[in-house]
């Protein structure tokens, strides 16, 4: 892939209280005929935290995320964060079987994951490719929400030719599909193909793209900011539910965000204003 110089990086993120949970998530891109394709996974219905909906693969940092074995790094990403992004390459391992990183994972590995029976240091020949991934975005759970997660949303592109086998882990991921961003924004209907409002706006900006270089491309020029939404529940002309992003004039960040600065729910999807 091109190189591209490191997007600069806030240093911390807004206070919260209560405190977020440190997570990370990888948008995995593979090339097409059609064009980029990003995985998206549905996660079981009896989850506590949006069942149902299509996701990228991510989950939380464990403590054993800081001390897997790693080659590269991620442009941007501080040293002390780097637990962030070796989740973000277990987590898809876990969920998805496709392991990003050297070595072959031995037999019983990922299960002993999905139990949470170990960690990736029981295969000493695994190293964590950090090249392989760039920074996408940065979101903060909604203080209004009972469970509040700091994610860092990675970018992976796999290289031409491959096509690794997905197979949902069976427990939180239960269906797996390779779309293009556009047509996954066109689809994303609740219930029939619900996705949380990062994820919705996250497809939207992969679809400006029209390949995995210029994908790639551009996460390396983002710059990376702590988003953390305020949520409505009363806004008129709406299904009950109003992201309101940084820069929108109901937000105390007064900096906007690149593109719309509002999510509503209207007829049953989101819809973009500001």
């Amino acid at each position: 892939m091109p190189e591209a110089a490191p997007a600069p990086v806030d240093a911390e993120p807004p206070d919260t209280d209560p405190p977020a949970r440190p997570a990370a998530t990888v948008v995995v891109m593979r090339a097409s005929p059609r064009g980029p394709e990003v995985l998206l996974l549905k996660r079981a219905r009896g989850l506590g935290f949006f069942p149902n909906a299509w996701v990228f693969p991510g989950g939380r940092v464990d403590p054993a995320d800081a001390v897997v074995a790693t080659r590269g790094a991620v442009a941007g990403l501080a040293s002390s964060d780097q637990a962030f992004a070796v989740a973000a390459i277990r987590e898809c391992f876990e969920e998805t079987g496709v392991w990003l990183g050297q070595g072959s994972p031995a037999p019983g590995l990922r299960q002993a994951l999905v139990q949470r029976q170990g960690n990736l240091g029981l295969d000493p020949d695994l190293v964590a490719d950090l090249d392989a991934l760039r920074l996408w975005s940065w979101w903060i759970t909604p203080r209004a929400e009972p469970r509040r997660y700091d994610t860092r949303f990675f970018l992976s592109c796999l290289p031409p030719g491959v096509d690794p086998q997905v197979e949902p882990d069976g427990h939180e991921t239960i269906d797996a599909i390779w779309i293009r961003p556009a047509q996954a924004v066109a689809r994303a209907e609740i219930p029939q193909f619900f996705m949380a409002p990062p994820t919705f706006r996250t497809l939207e900006e992969l679809a400006l793209h029209p390949s995995i270089p210029a994908l790639w491309a551009a996460a390396g020029a983002r710059r990376i900011r702590a988003i953390e939404p305020r949520m409505r529940r009363d806004l008129p002309g709406t299904d009950g539910w109003a992201v309101l992003l940084p820069g929108d004039p109901e937000h105390p960040d007064p900096e906007p965000v690149e593109g719309p600065s509002r999510i509503v729910l209207r007829g049953g999807r989101w819809i973009n204003e500001g």
